[in-house]
């Protein structure tokens, strides 16, 4: 008599309770196929991954939108029946785990008895509370059977340009709640028999905007699930169905002990600290809902342990708490953040699943801001606060590699700027989307070389602005010029990527509105700092001017100018009139724009790595020939003179005047400690402080200890007590807060 087959859940709640009471994965304290045939082992996860990655390539020529066709905001992966990560193609990393969250979220609540698991399911996801990171990121996933027996999932994620957010395309930046997000797909099944069912399809055509992009990037990812799953079919017949679901245990226990291995290699244990604070200014916008009208800081406080065993574990307790604003975040997309860290910086070998996942923590306070518990709470930009979050934390990974010798490890990283359109296109119907050139936006210095002028933002390593011919025909706009600014990036021994800027004008059409923002609103560099003397990046800027006279210009032949600032300029002397005009750094919803008006952006570039005066002369006269900086840029920033005995004489004349100016830490601190007691800061700063108070004493502690204060002045926040729970009835991934009995040391 044979035992009955385990459900899902049991393979689950087995496979985590092998790990608690072993610290391997499934139990595996030996790797029996590894060790016994190491060349077939590799061949076996060779097999899997240039499946993987070829696949991933097909799904370009099957996709319709400019997201996956041309800047390639997409992966497709493979998982075990329990839903854990064994191989990834290239592409976006943030959902190693988001996926694996999706999968379990599904068995942990029951789908394999209702609406039941079976072949040729197809099951879809953009919901935060079942391991998404926002609205756009939208995941497909199909079951893979071996006769009656689940032995795989194969799931793809694509960025949707449009998703139905009221004010604009997909990323919001003023909504206040889940309810203006758009359209939410909560972990459902959404096919059978390998098809999509029709009230699915009429759903999306009726809930969005451009809904042939979703429509399509559907089926892109559906035909990439079956082409693996056909493929998957002949390895298990090939290698045997029992090695094959040995071995793929076995990788994801090897990622797990090399993973260590390269930490213990690479790093110094021991614990770091990081603070970032994004900005986000939102009250000088008309026309937004009372809860969003306001401007406030979001204090995230980060702690990295690195363990002598190899693990590192990420702590913020002490941050803010959620609030009405779409820049939320849960444990999909704090789970998201810390992928893009660990496959960029730490796990990059091709080795990318579970097994990484396994080593690391991270501790999300319930009620912060990195893991918000109402069930409305919006998330669509989440990104607005986990790209500060783990910018800080690719530092504080830098500064361990520093301290034990692998400073060619180090790599800093950019904040990101966004363009949303939304209204009438050149060919007379409703449009939404982000201009996603910003997937091509600089990288920061690498501790040994310069950063990337173009092409590799921090979530994407692969990323690609996309033919401009290709964003004119997705909306109503012409590009008036796409170019690099001079003096925008962060200077230091090695600079940062270099700043550009794009300038459009509507064309076609007379109902248009341009969202426009930057990660941490007007001052995000700040939080984008260098490393070692670096300085953080220059800020991003946006402009929009409304009733325009470029449509005379155009018919008179002029200049018409090629790139914001000189947009700007032109604006200023009276060249462009305009009934109405902004060019700054707050984030911007424009009023209606029609033919011939103007939008724009200036994006950020890189942070910088090491003292601007230990900046190699060859290396600055490069940027100069290449356009990228300016004689007068070279001469403040890097004390460059012409000549090397100039530029020597003047740097060291710089060093002089710092050394004059400076003051010992003493000093500082006795002077700052009358300030700090007194509480002596803006409004919107002492307003942070006590949202962290009101949520944690971790900040109090370390506040009263470092400036050796009784008391600590932030008491009032103004901010009425929310108590609306998470969402109950069903299981969400989470991750809480722990006692901290060190918190003040």
């Amino acid at each position: 008599m044979t035992s009955e087959k385990p459900t899902l859940l049991e393979q689950l709640n087995r496979c985590e309770q092998l790990f608690e009471e072993t610290g391997h994965y499934q139990g595996l304290t030996e790797l029996p196929n590894l060790e016994a045939d190491p060349l077939q082992f590799e061949s076996f996860h060779s097999r899997l991954l240039s499946t993987i990655i070829s696949t991933r390539e097909t799904m370009k020529y099957i996709a319709s939108s400019p997201a996956v066709r041309d800047f390639e905001e997409f992966v497709i992966g493979l998982y075990t029946p329990e839903g854990d990560a064994i191989a990834l193609s290239s592409g976006i990393m943030v959902h190693v785990h988001t996926l694996s969250e999706f999968i379990k979220f599904m068995i942990k609540n029951g789908y394999e008895d209702n609406p039941k698991i079976r072949p040729g399911d197809i099951f879809e996801n953009n919901e935060v509370w079942a391991g998404g990171v926002h609205t756009p990121d939208v995941m497909t996933v199909i079951p893979v059977f071996h006769g009656d027996e689940l032995i795989a999932w194969v799931g793809a994620v694509t960025h949707e340009l449009e998703a139905g957010t009221y004010e604009g395309p997909g990323m919001s930046v003023l909504t206040p709640d889940r309810y203006g997000e758009g359209l939410h797909i909560s972990a459902e099944k959404v096919g059978e028999d390998d098809h999509f069912r029709h009230d699915y399809m009429l759903r999306l055509r009726m809930g969005l905007r451009n809904a042939n992009w979703w429509i399509l990037d559907d089926k892109a990812k559906l035909s990439g699930c079956l082409m693996v799953r056909d493929a998957l079919t002949a390895i298990v017949d090939e290698f045997g169905l029992d090695y094959y679901q040995q071995a793929t245990k076995e990788l994801i226990e090897e990622g797990r002990r090399e993973f260590l291995k390269r930490v213990r290699t690479t790093m110094v244990p021991g614990t770091y600290r990081g603070l970032t604070m994004p900005v986000h200014k939102r009250s000088h916008v008309p026309f937004v809902h009372p809860l969003a009208k306001n401007d406030f800081i979001d204090l995230v406080r980060q702690e990295m342990t690195v363990t002598g065993e190899g693990r590192i574990e990420l702590d913020y307790e002490g941050s803010t708490g959620w609030s009405f604003h779409p820049f939320n975040c849960a444990p999909g997309p704090m789970n998201g953040g810390f992928w893009i860290t660990l496959t960029q910086l730490l796990n990059y070998d091709g080795r990318v699943n579970d097994g990484a996942y396994l080593a690391v923590k991270q501790y999300l306070p319930e009620g912060s801001i990195v893991n918000a518990n109402y069930q409305g709470v919006a998330t669509s930009l989440a990104w607005w606060t986990l790209i500060p979050i783990f910018a800080n934390v690719w530092r504080l990974m830098g500064i361990s590699w520093y301290a034990r010798g692998f400073t060619e490890e180090i790599l800093m990283s950019t904040p990101t700027c966004m363009v949303g359109v939304t209204g009438f296109d050149q060919f007379g119907g409703p449009t939404g989307y982000n201009n996603f050139e910003m997937a091509g936006e600089s990288f920061g210095a690498r501790g040994v070389a310069d950063g990337m002028d173009c092409g590799s933002p921090i979530w994407n390593s692969e990323g690609i602005q996309g033919d401009a011919e290709v964003w004119e025909l997705t909306g109503p706009n012409a590009y008036l010029g796409r170019s690099f600014v001079p003096d925008h990036q962060g200077y230091g021994r090695f600079r940062g990527g270099s700043g550009w800027q794009s300038l459009w004008m509507v064309r076609n059409s007379d109902v248009v509105n341009v969202t426009l923002s930057g990660s941490g609103c007007m001052n995000g560099g700040v939080f984008h700092k260098g490393l070692f003397g670096g300085y953080p990046p220059a800020g991003w800027k946006c402009l929009w001017a409304t009733g325009t006279n470029v449509a005379d210009l155009i018919a008179r032949g002029e200049k018409l100018p090629s790139s914001l600032e000189e947009a700007e300029r032109m604006l200023l002397d009276g060249t462009i009139t305009a009934d109405d005009w902004y060019c700054g750094p707050d984030n911007q919803w424009s009023p209606n724009l029609r033919e011939g008006d103007l939008f724009g952006v200036l994006y950020y570039g890189g942070a910088g790595y090491g003292d601007p005066l230990d900046r190699e002369t060859s290396a600055i006269e490069k940027d100069l020939a290449n356009g990228l900086m300016t004689t007068e840029g070279a001469r403040t920033a890097y004390a460059f003179a012409g000549t090397d005995p100039d530029t020597d004489a003047e740097r060291d004349r710089r060093r002089q005047a710092r050394l004059a100016e400076s003051v010992s830490a003493a000093e500082w601190w006795e002077a700052e400690r009358v300030r700090a007691a007194a509480g002596e800061v803006s409004d919107m700063v002492h307003h942070t402080f006590a949202r962290s108070a009101k949520l944690s004493d971790v900040l109090v502690a370390q506040y009263k200890a470092f400036w050796q204060l009784d008391e600590f002045p932030y008491t009032e926040t103004g901010e009425p007590n929310f108590s609306a729970p998470a969402p109950v009835g069903f299981y969400y991934p989470t991750s809480s807060s722990r006692p901290r009995p060190d918190a003040a040391s």
